[in-house]
């Protein structure tokens, strides 16, 4: 075991299933995953192996039938939810079915802050919004403007911008450049890369793109059939 699996998981997967009445096979079969802190770990694996399934039962938008799930080394079901979702946001492949379409890019990313009271004066949420409109490289024009007159690769710079907007320590990006042109992908993922590093983010990446992988991953995780067959440290971004 190498130096770099000593750190501290954020996640560890002990013996996770979960079956769907409708299919003849689990979707998660006894999976066992550490997932680690301040890390882009990333999930391989081929389409309908289960990794969707694994982010959305991590993220607690399903339960799972049996296993365990730790989080920072305590059972998930003892964290409270609205303290978990601060902490730990993700983005799915369709940023067009991840907003509301009928708000302003602005209300977009005013509508987490709003909702938790963060900051605490909103004459600091121009602020925030600015700051995060610069990190990502978003004109100020956006703001005014509605979901549907974006292209996919500009509103996914928006959904990161509200992923960030908590200032959470741990993103889960579930094929979030699947349905981008390879030009506009690779302008992302260098995008993503640079801001998760300097904001010292953890990521799981899921992915059944090698290329992308190559470039983002510190961990990999590969799956097939709803079990993880492969985990290791890479030297990819060395």
């Amino acid at each position: 075991m190498t130096a770099q699996f000593k750190m501290a998981p954020r996640f560890e997967l002990i013996n996770v299933s979960k079956r769907y009445l409708a299919n003849q096979f689990p979707a998660l079969d006894n999976v066992n995953l550490v997932i680690y802190e301040k890390k882009i770990n990333t999930l391989m694996g081929k389409s309908g192996c289960g990794k969707s399934t694994l982010a959305r039962v991590l993220m607690s938008l399903e339960n799972f039938d049996s296993g365990e799930i730790l989080y920072r080394g305590k059972a998930m079901n003892s964290i409270p939810i609205k303290e978990f979702r601060k902490k730990n946001q993700v983005m799915f492949q369709d940023p067009y079915l991840s907003v509301n379409p009928y708000f302003t890019i602005r209300k977009i990313l005013w509508e987490p802050l709003l909702i938790n009271k963060k900051p605490a004066h909103k004459n600091e949420f121009k602020e925030k919004v600015d700051h995060l409109l610069e990190l990502l490289e978003i004109p100020a024009s956006f703001l005014d403007r509605y979901p549907s007159e974006l292209s996919g690769g500009q509103l996914q710079r928006i959904v990161l911008a509200r992923a960030l907007a908590l200032a959470p320590e741990f993103i889960v990006l579930d094929e979030p450049f699947s349905s981008l042109d390879e030009i506009m992908a690779a302008r992302l993922i260098h995008c993503f890369k640079n801001i998760f590093t300097q904001l010292e983010i953890g990521v799981l990446f899921i992915s059944h793109h090698l290329n992308h992988v190559k470039f983002l991953a510190d961990y990999v995780a590969i799956m097939e059939k709803g079990r993880i067959i492969h985990q290791e440290p890479t030297n990819y971004t060395n």
